[in-house]
């Protein structure tokens, strides 16, 4: 008898900071497709926001560890930490796919909505929707392409991949003003999180 293959998704981010819309997405995407596991990147730098600077990897990491606490289908990777920025999805897919045992795993990529204008211009696209399949929550469950000239391959891993989701729309942008203003957001990210953004004055969030 085949040995089933665990289903692990990867998601991966700046997480600057984590909030309840990443946890939103991750949950609703793996309990839809049976997921075993979550493997959260964290990147150093996004390659597409190079020239911003995110609070140091030491403290986003410390926030993604306290956000993720007590849920034991979630882990941490800081493969993309180790390595020099900015961080390449196709290079963090490479090296799991290589790992010993990889080959008993079943790796997805996981997306909201927002990403896909951009997907397409992604370093090495083709081979990261060759490499493994996707799933990118959306609100209808629908996604139209406008360019006619758009890549076949892309576009049909990502008309597969959509899985129709409730998404919490929180800016990350919004969410880094409301810290810095002193404003509540209790609703916007875990409480032990929270606590440690304000006992070190990240973002200009004080207690």
């Amino acid at each position: 008898m085949k040995e089933k293959k665990q289903k692990i998704g990867i998601y991966g981010g700046t997480f600057d900071p984590i909030h309840f819309g990443h946890l939103n997405l991750v949950f609703e995407l793996m309990e839809k497709h049976g997921l075993d596991e979550v493997w959260f990147v964290l990147a150093q730098i996004n390659p597409h926001k190079v020239g911003t600077s995110p609070v140091s990897t030491e403290h986003r990491l410390a926030m993604l560890q306290l956000a993720l606490e007590g849920i034991p289908q979630f882990h941490i990777s800081e493969v993309e930490c180790r390595r020099p920025a900015p961080s390449y999805t196709v290079e963090t897919l490479r090296h799991f796919l290589q790992e010993p045992g990889a080959e008993k795993n079943q790796f997805y990529l996981l997306l909201g909505e927002d990403s896909i204008p951009g997907f397409f211009r992604w370093h090495e696209v083709r081979e990261i929707v060759q490499m493994v399949p996707l799933l990118i929550g959306s609100r209808t469950g629908e996604w139209d392409c406008d360019d006619p000239e758009a890549d076949p391959l892309i576009l049909g891993a990502i008309e597969k991949g959509i899985v129709k989701t409730n998404l919490m729309d929180i800016s990350s942008t919004e969410l880094r003003r409301r810290l810095s203003q002193n404003l509540y957001c209790g609703h916007l990210v875990p409480a032990k999180a929270l606590a440690y953004i304000q006992k070190h004055d990240l973002y200009g969030a004080k207690r």
